[in-house]
């Protein structure tokens, strides 16, 4: 029974989880949809917009997170 109970957990936590990154995900599309400028840090914490390719590369991101989120 206590490990039914822990089982039960951990696949109510993953739930949760999926359920939380399938908002953001959503969320995430809905910005880039926009089309308002989307800012993102680059690797020395700088503010950079990204430009059609990295809008693309976002929204590939984007929907795979969704495909895998959002069931």
């Amino acid at each position: 029974a206590e490990t039914q109970a822990k089982i039960k957990a951990e696949a109510d936590r993953l739930a949760r989880a999926k359920a939380t990154n399938c908002e953001k995900a959503r969320a995430n599309q809905a910005v880039l949809d926009s089309g308002v400028r989307v800012a993102v840090k680059n690797d020395k914490g700088e503010r950079e917009f990204l430009d059609d390719a990295g809008r693309a590369q976002e929204q590939r991101k984007i929907r795979l997170a969704i495909e895998s989120n959002c069931k």
